[in-house]
């Protein structure tokens, strides 16, 4: 599964690596060493793509827990009183 470069810094990323393998070809490397040139740019950029993608999802994660704490609340009386522990006549609220 290939991923989807989301950024115009990536997709220069990857022309300016496909440059420098025609390059290093052309000059005589070895296969081998342009392979593995290859394969040390591709971890790179799966690092930076895993990286956005965490961050993504740490600010939807955010986003999520900020909506849940701007929920309205129903503070009506409870129709069942008898559900509320009371101490001295006060509510007790539990806040968890």
């Amino acid at each position: 599964m290939m991923i989807e470069p989301r950024s115009t810094a990536t997709i220069r990323a990857l022309a300016s690596l496909a440059e420098l393998s025609a390059n290093q070809l052309e000059e005589g490397v070895s296969v081998e060493e342009v392979i593995a040139t290859l394969r040390k740019a591709a971890e790179a950029v799966k690092s930076v793509v895993e990286a956005e993608e965490e961050a993504e999802w740490a600010a939807e994660e955010e986003a999520a827990d900020l909506a849940q704490d701007l929920t309205p609340m129903d503070l009506s009386e409870s129709e069942d009183e008898d559900d509320v522990e009371t101490e001295n006549d006060q509510p007790v609220l539990n806040a968890g």
